[in-house]
């Protein structure tokens, strides 16, 4: 159709009405929808901004009301089309735009749904202004899951990703945030986030940080890493913990062995004695046996559950390994 002809019927309404049809659960429909928004994106030159604005409108509802939309992907791979036609330097409305919708997408209880694509526009955005990785970085650690593992191992993906992007001397105020934040990772009782979190000392970049800002660094992960290598529960992890040790005791003997001596270090809690732990573990159990004696007496035939962290049976939180209560001997 010519575009003229095409301007008089594709007006804000239809936008609008095009970009619910991204929202069912048919995804050849939603598929067949993008192409289309895509190609009249390029043709109706006029009207893109119009249509940037749909495209944010669906994003803050999803933000601040929705908190699921099906069509996500598909929106974010158009989105991605368009950003790396962006000229440089960026404009003030789409620093904006990643600012105050790309960031906050990330905090949406449905994120795991479309973050491959959010993170692939993320880092379209940092290649052609790497001063808004600062934010990014900023966010990720502001908004990072709490018991949801798998958005924990997109987030360190992505925080893996991102912080190559900023120079080293500007990533400073972040240091310690990072840090104390992969530390929880590492000591904590899931076994994919930990190795995930371990994949960051592989890092040339995260490596120089880590010289670099070593007294920030140093304090916070020498003394938990060299407590939890010694009696964590994975074997392969454990090597690797050992494996670290012994990198970080290479890069500064001497700032590694100071480390050892600081006893009010924030994340040392992280790390707990052996022993203290398998006491703190029968305590919990005579409170489970005196709990079931007491529901014997309501009803007879109450059948016992099985108890965690037992000989024969291991489980945790979220069916998950608890690293902090489960000793192996």
């Amino acid at each position: 159709m010519d575009v003229k002809i095409l301007m008089k019927y594709i007006s804000k309404k239809f936008i609008h009405q095009l970009l619910e049809l991204f929202d069912n659960n048919e995804p050849r429909e939603r598929e067949y929808v993008k192409n289309l928004y895509h190609r009249l994106y390029g043709k109706l030159v006029q009207k893109r901004k119009t249509f940037r604005k749909s495209i944010s409108f669906v994003f803050q509802t999803l933000i601040h009301e929705r908190y699921s939309f099906n069509g996500m992907p598909e929106l974010l791979d158009i989105l991605a089309s368009i950003i790396s036609g962006y000229a440089v330097p960026l404009r003030e409305e789409h620093i904006d735009f990643f600012k105050n919708i790309f960031i906050p997408l990330h905090k949406v209880q449905t994120s795991h749904h479309y973050h491959e694509q959010l993170q692939r526009c993320s880092m379209l955005f940092l290649s052609k202004m790497p001063e808004l990785s600062l934010d990014l970085i900023d966010a990720l650690l502001k908004y990072w899951p709490f018991a949801n593992s798998t958005k924990e191992l997109m987030f360190l993906s992505e925080l893996l990703e991102v912080i190559e992007v900023p120079e080293m001397n500007k990533i400073q105020p972040y240091v310690e945030r990072l840090f104390k934040r992969l530390i929880k990772c590492i000591s904590g009782p899931h076994l994919q986030i930990a190795d995930r979190a371990m994949c960051f000392f592989e890092n040339e970049y995260f490596l120089g940080m880590l010289r670099q800002y070593k007294s920030i660094t140093f304090p916070l992960i020498v003394p938990v890493i060299h407590k939890i290598a010694d009696n964590h529960w994975h074997k392969i992890l454990q090597e690797s913990l050992i494996a670290l040790r012994a990198i970080l005791r290479e890069l500064d003997p001497q700032a590694y062995e100071k480390s050892l001596t600081y006893k009010n270090v924030p994340t040392l809690y992280l790390s707990k004695d052996v022993k203290k732990r398998a006491e703190e573990r029968v305590k919990v159990d005579e409170k489970w046996s005196e709990l079931y004696k007491q529901a014997k007496k309501v009803d007879p035939n109450i059948s016992q559950k099985t108890l965690p962290y037992t000989d024969k049976n291991v489980v945790g939180d979220f069916n998950r390994l608890d690293n902090t209560n489960v000793v192996f001997n």
